[in-house]
Formats: structure tokens, sequence, C-alpha cells
């Protein structure tokens, strides 16, 4: 048993029971994350068994969550209640006002609990006698499609209605592309309920600018959102910070060409901290400026531009993504952006990362995994890929050689953890075991 620490806190905790995407395994989670919006519970979805006391730094826990990091040992990230309405409040300032909500994200992670906690709050603020969802929740147990977003999005749109509300939703990446990639009377209806949205968020993971075009010309307020659990969620939309949130960079971890750096947050938004298994609190990812601020040091490499008098973020990439091959630096991010922007690969790929291998003459080696568009060979892209390239101008230039991958490998689907994000650990013990 592990031991209480000395200046822990007792703690009852809310804790539904493991999510399986039905309507009533969703309805189960909502309630409790009604109850903890209103200040009546501490809603526990951590990654290991809640502890029955907290520590002091930590006893105004109001939320757990897990992180979305993929390695190292568990850890849960803590917030306040006063934290999530911050940020409930700065997402109804940016977009058209409270309005209701319609989950089609997991509520076990910060994203999916925030589209719940904010029909809440819609609630709170407009005096509804309950939370501004659908009157029915959607069955989320099987594949997304178009069927099953038409199933939930044409109810939801006509509560909204009766309500006089703006009706908002929230999806990553991939639950995107299926809706733009189907083609048949299913996906075009689909896509119309998509238009009736106000606002339409898309998060999780990186939104290649190719889908979001796809996504507007179809008629879709889709808006960009940049955050963690540690900010409560989204805490940039469309590269603009939230109400309230200041960027920043650490200069002590800037890129060769001194454009990009470590990026900071300070925001009403951030969490009181992390939570290990061994329920002893870390702060590591959290330190306080000179003026007094408390900011959070994301593991995030990136650039501040300023326009019209505002900050606009750009994320280049994980500041531990960055391979050394030959002793030059690439960011794989980097070398997505030109896959993306590659004239000659357009409408091939439905999907693409770059990893390091270990490589026993350039100390690592870029490799490409792709996932073929449906109808499209194969084949063809372990070498249209690297041409590809070669030949495409990448903001007017083009791309290094070194940061050609050495190879492409082709695969059905990448692997993937939270709520979309490309896994790339995983992806890179793939390539390393097919060989690459």
């Amino acid at each position: 048993m592990a031991r209480t620490p000395a200046d822990a806190t007792a703690v009852d905790w809310t804790v539904p029971a493991p999510y399986d995407g039905t309507p009533a395994s969703l309805a189960e989670h909502a309630a409790a994350i009604a109850e903890m919006t209103a200040g009546r519970a501490r809603l526990w979805l951590g990654p290991f068994a809640p502890p029955a006391s907290l520590p002091a730094q930590l006893a105004d826990a109001a939320l757990v969550v897990p992180t979305s990091g993929s390695t190292g040992a568990a850890k849960a990230v803590v917030q306040s209640l006063p934290a999530l309405r911050a940020s409930q409040d700065a997402t109804a300032s940016a977009l058209d006002g409270h309005g209701l909500w319609l989950p089609l994200l997991p509520p076990t992670h910060i994203a999916g609990v925030q589209i719940i906690a904010r029909a809440c709050r819609s609630a709170q603020v407009l005096g509804l006698p309950g939370p501004a969802l659908p009157a029915a929740m959607p069955d989320l147990s099987g594949r997304f499609d178009a069927a099953v977003f038409t199933a939930a999005a044409e109810p939801a749109l006509a509560r909204a209605e009766a309500l006089d509300l703006p009706a908002y939703t929230s999806l990553v990446p991939t639950q995107l592309s299926r809706l733009l990639g189907d083609a048949s009377p299913a996906g075009r209806r689909a896509l119309a309920l998509l238009a009736g949205f106000a606002a339409v968020l898309v998060g999780g993971a990186a939104t290649p600018p190719a889908l979001l075009a796809a996504a507007r010309d179809a008629g879709a307020a889709v808006r960009t959102t940049y955050g963690s659990s540690e900010t409560a969620g989204g805490c940039v939309y469309d590269g603009v910070p939230l109400e309230g949130v200041n960027l920043s960079l650490d200069t002590d971890h800037r890129r060769a060409d001194d454009a990009a750096g470590r990026l900071l947050i300070a925001s009403p938004t951030l969490a009181l901290g992390l939570l290990r298994s061994d329920g002893a609190a870390d702060l590591s990812p959290f330190r306080t400026t000179p003026h007094g601020d408390r900011v959070l040091v994301t593991s995030d490499l990136a650039a501040l531009d300023e326009t019209d008098s505002r900050q606009r973020l750009r994320i280049l990439g994980r500041a531990d993504d960055v391979v050394i091959t030959g002793g030059r630096k690439v960011l794989p991010q980097d070398v997505e952006t030109a896959i993306d922007a590659a004239p000659a690969l357009r409408g091939l790929l439905a999907d693409r990362v770059v990893v390091g291998v270990p490589d026993p003459e350039w100390g690592a080696r870029l490799v490409a995994l792709v996932v073929p568009t449906s109808g499209v060979d194969p084949a063809r892209l372990p070498a249209a890929v690297p041409a590809a390239l070669r030949a495409a101008p990448e903001h007017g230039a083009s791309l290094p050689r070194h940061a050609v991958p050495k190879s492409t490998l082709v695969v059905e689907a990448l692997p993937l953890r939270g709520i979309g994000k490309i896994d790339r650990s995983a992806a890179r013990d793939l390539a390393i075991t097919l060989g690459a």
C-alpha cells in the first residue's frame, strides 16, 4: 500500500464506470461532469486508482484527467473549478457566446470533458433548467462515420434552434476527414448538417491545411485549437490566444535559426499540477517568472508572429521529436508539412508521419509512414514521396536533401493515442518492426 503524504488532504471522488461509447455511458459521464461543474463533486478520470487524499498543493482539485503523454510513469493532470470555468468563458467569448454543445469525443480526456462542461456552463450563465446538450446522447460505440454524425447532429441542431442558441461541436482531424471523404448521399447530408454549426472546433492533433480548406469550402465553420490537459483544453484558436492567455518563448531552447523556441503559456486556465500514481504532486512542468507569473513550460517548439497587434502562434513540432541525422537537425513536422504541400502527392495520402530510426552510419535516418487514399495503388508511394519532396517547393525553397526520408513505408493506418493524436513513439517502433 502506498504511504499517504504527510501534507495530504482527504478527498471523496466521483468515479464513473469505464466509458464504452454507448448513450448510457456518455449520459453517466455527463451527469458526473455536471455535478463537478456545479461544485458538488470531484471527478476522477485519471489513469490509475484515485488516492484517498491529495497533497496540499493539489487540494483544490475538481477534475483529474490523464495526460496525453505516452512515455514514462503514469501521471494525471489536476484541474481546479475556477480554471475550468475560465476556459469555458473564454471559449464562449471567442465564439458566438454560450451555446448548445454536441458531444462527439470521449468524455475521458480534457477535450471531451470540456464539451459537456461548456454545456453545463451555458446553463449556469443563461439560466437554463439543464445542460445545453442534445435531449438524447449520441451512440459513439462504433466506428464514427457520416451516419453516426447525422443521427447525432440532426436532433442537436433542432434542439439548439428551439432554445435559440448557437450550436457547437468538436472533432478530431480523423473524424473530420471521414465526413469529408464520404461522397455518398449520406456523406453529403452529413456535410450539410456540419455547416449548420456555428463553430466546429478541430484539435487533438495537427490538422492538414488541405483538410481545413476542404471543410471550409463545404461551409463548415471550423476553428483550429491548440491546448492540453494542463491548459484545461484549447487555449489558442486559429493561432490566436484566448482572452487572458499570454504566450512567450523560452530563450534557452531556441532552434538554430533563432526564430522559434519552447512555448511558455501563462493563463488563468492552468492546472494546479500533476499527480503521480504514488500520490505525490509533480509541479515540474510549471515555473514562476521573475514577475511572479506562473507559466506552463510546454514540450512544443513554436514561433510567435505579431499581426494586427495580436500574437499568432505557429507550432513547429515537439522539442523531443527533433531527429539528428548525419549531424544535422531535422524537425519531422517540417518534412510532414512539405509532404502536405507537395503538388505531386495531392490526393494520394490519407495520412502521414515522419520519424527517426537508429542508423549505424547516420546516427538516425528519416522514415515516412504513409496511408494511401482509397483507390490509390500503394506500390506507387515508396518512390513517389521522396521524388515529390526533392522537387516540391516548401515555403519557396526545396526541402534540404538531408531532410528527405531515406525510405517510405506504406501502412493501413497510423498508430494513435488519446483522442486522435499520432503516437510517434509507436510509429517509430512500427517503422523498426517493418525493417525501415
